[in-house]
């Protein structure tokens, strides 16, 4: 079979946008009305006069994620550039390279005033959400589906519909592009062909590796779909929602893939033979938030009495998908997490049902001074899990149909690991649980002699650690803005020093990026994603700052350029000199001074909270009295009656602390 490829072409006329596919439309193509921004499917015999006409524009695509509707009105969300990340069998898998965000309106359509200002913004917000270069589509392959899912569907559904519209059967969990493509998929509706105009997109990671060990060789490869439906930033996205969706909810696939057209064995039992096992990950399903306050430690909520329903809910749709769930609870189960790990257990207790198990392993302290050989105790008391669950096995027929073949055996349950982040703690614990399986695969198929281990083969235990580690990468990188934690353990099996040192570097990036940078990456996930709809006269970016915290953020500006010039020009003509020592020192007071003060009473409205979506627990910021310019400097040279009369007009702060989350 020769692997699917694609490509588009986007044409602008004055009063419509047409955009052709180069392969598998049957003559179909769409076209965008760009005052009304209506999307239709037309057959070319029908538009021929349309065609007839030199279009303004045209550009080319390897894909479409979709169309986003801005104050303007409709713009196109292209895929201008892609690399090969893999192979599964002989489907080609693409990683997004590079995305283009084009105005589909007509240019009679403008805004002016404050909704252009807004309309820029927005535009800033898509192309920081789509700058990452963690997305992965394939245009015969069904990425947002594990294979046994896929296994599970193509029963359910005629071949014909499965091959020509992905979306069809995509899983609505992991279809990253969904909100941007529903415009598309109901102007398809039920047009087979018109349907390759609509292409699924996965966020997360993908990787492909060849493995060649004792004369046999296959593609190792790995997989991460991030869920769509709570997705966010680490301090900004927590818990479950009302439906029992959580947090950075991802699932991640290791495929063991004798299919691959480099694929050989001496064994033809192995050709055409894939096995997938599959893991999970999600935030505490509970009502929970971290509160950023400019501590380290941010400030912890918990609310169980809002937490048994979403609690239920998740659970029920876990089992519903994976047969049966193994939670395992990672967080400390003393101190700043305690609340967390007794929530949890309370609710797993509650929660009736046979296909539910819970267990609780406190890595920090099982694993404390580097003891980490002690994750072989979670491991033990997991085995009688992962061994009866199993995996999933099919053989394909490549002689028929690539995609056909009969499920030798099926995965009958799943393993969910969390930690509070569910980044680092969790990603350890799930490649040491991939490497489990994996052994266990390759000796069941006789790759592997019943005494070997990974450990035996350098190179294999290489790539599986870099592999593994770099997915912990990617899944970090889009919930906390950094790279894992602890990713010298899975690099290379022991904890060191300089792995040390590198985890309290993004330690220090998370404080910041928390507290001063992750709101606007909220805002941005929202809009791709559809929770927040522009709308015109809604100003969300407005500039509402009093005059007092402008002060201050002034004050800092002030003071960091003042320290910059000491060290390039020191009084006394060098660093140290007793001058220099006291001028530099006087402005490192300032800038604490006015830390403290933002840290203790300003939080509300100098921190980077998000301003598209409602965040419950977000500071409320009063102004009591518009007409005091500096209220700090006025305390200062005031009377003691005016002083007590500006305590009155302070900007007051409602921490929600008695309020249950929305």
């Amino acid at each position: 079979m020769v692997t699917a490829q694609q490509s588009y072409k986007i044409s602008f006329y004055p009063s419509t946008v047409t955009i052709e596919a180069a392969r598998g439309a049957g003559g179909d193509h769409l076209v965008i009305d760009r005052n009304s921004g209506s999307i239709k499917v037309a057959s070319t015999a029908d538009s021929a006069a349309a065609f007839a006409a030199a279009p303004q524009r045209t550009m080319s695509a390897h894909g479409i994620m979709g169309i986003v509707n801005l104050l303007r009105g409709p713009y196109l969300v292209l895929i201008t550039g892609r690399e090969v990340a893999g192979t599964i069998g002989t489907s080609t898998v693409y990683r997004v390279a590079e995305t283009r965000v084009v105005k589909a309106a007509a240019d009679s359509r403008i805004v002016s005033g404050i909704d252009a200002f807004d309309e820029s913004n927005y535009l800033r917000l898509l192309h920081k959400a789509l700058s990452v270069n963690s997305f992965c589509f394939s245009y015969d392959f069904d990425l947002t589906s594990s294979l046994e899912r896929q296994q599970q569907k193509r029963q359910d559904t005629p071949a014909c519909m499965a091959t020509a519209s992905l979306y069809r059967t995509a899983n609505d969990e992991f279809f990253f592009n969904k909100y941007l493509s529903e415009p598309l998929i109901e102007a398809v509706g039920s047009g087979s062909n018109a349907g390759v105009f609509v292409l699924p997109v996965i966020h997360g990671f993908f990787e492909c590796k060849p493995v060649s060990i004792k004369g046999t060789s296959f593609n190792y490869v790995l997989v991460t779909r991030r869920g769509r439906k709570r997705q966010g930033t680490r301090y900004f996205s927590r818990g479950a929602d009302e439906e029992g969706n959580v947090s950075n909810f991802a699932e991640t696939e290791q495929i063991v893939d004798f299919a691959a057209s480099s694929s050989k064995s001496s064994n033809p039992d192995l050709e055409g033979m894939q096995m997938s096992y599959v893991q999970i990950r999600g935030s505490i399903p509970i009502v929970w938030a971290q509160v950023i306050n400019m501590r380290y430690v941010p400030t912890l909520k918990v609310d169980i009495n809002a937490s048994r329903d979403r609690f239920n809910k998740h659970m029920t749709h876990m089992i519903d998908m994976y047969n049966e769930v193994v939670a395992v609870n990672l967080v400390n189960k003393v101190k700043y997490e305690k609340p967390m790990g007794d929530v949890f257990a309370q609710l797993s207790s509650e929660f009736n049902s046979p296909q539910y198990h819970y267990t609780h392993f406190d890595f920090h302290k099982e694993c404390s001074k580097m003891r980490w050989d002690r994750i072989s105790i979670l491991m033990g008391e997991l085995a009688e899990y992962n061994t009866r669950f199993g995996y999933f096995k099919i053989k394909r027929d490549a002689k028929e149909k690539p995609l056909s073949g009969k499920p030798i055996q099926l995965q009958s349950g799943i393993i969910r690991s969390n930690c509070m982040d569910c980044l680092d703690r969790t990603n350890v614990v799930q490649s040491e649980l991939a490497r489990v399986v994996l052994t266990r695969q390759l000796r069941e198929t006789g790759v592997f002699s019943s005494t070997d281990v990974i450990d035996n083969f350098p190179k294999m235990r290489s790539m599986l650690n870099n592999l593994w580690a770099d997915n912990a990468d990617a899944v970090s990188c889009a919930y906390s803005g950094t790279g894992a934690l602890k990713t010298d353990f899975t690099r290379t099996g022991k904890r060191t020093k300089m792995g040390a040192l590198q985890d309290a570097r993004n330690s220090v990036e998370r404080y910041f990026r928390g507290n001063f940078f992750d709101g606007e990456r909220q805002d941005s996930i929202d809009l791709l994603l559809g929770k927040y709809k522009p709308k015109a006269g809604a100003q969300p970016f407005a500039d509402d700052l009093p005059l007092e915290s402008k002060a201050l953020v002034g004050t800092v500006y002030i003071s960091l350029f003042m320290l910059v010039y000491a060290f390039f020009f020191p009084r006394g003509g060098h660093w140290f000199c007793v001058s220099n020592f006291l001028f530099v020192t006087s402005w490192v007071m300032v800038l604490a001074l006015v830390f403290w003060t933002v840290k203790e009473k300003h939080t509300g409205e100098l921190l980077n909270w998000p301003r598209l979506s409602h965040y419950p627990f977000q500071p409320a910021v009063l102004r009591a009295n518009s007409a005091i310019s500096l209220p700090l400097l006025d305390r200062l040279f005031s009377s003691s009656d005016t002083k007590t009369s500006l305590r009155n007009d302070d900007i007051k702060k409602a921490w929600p602390t008695d309020k249950k989350m929305a």
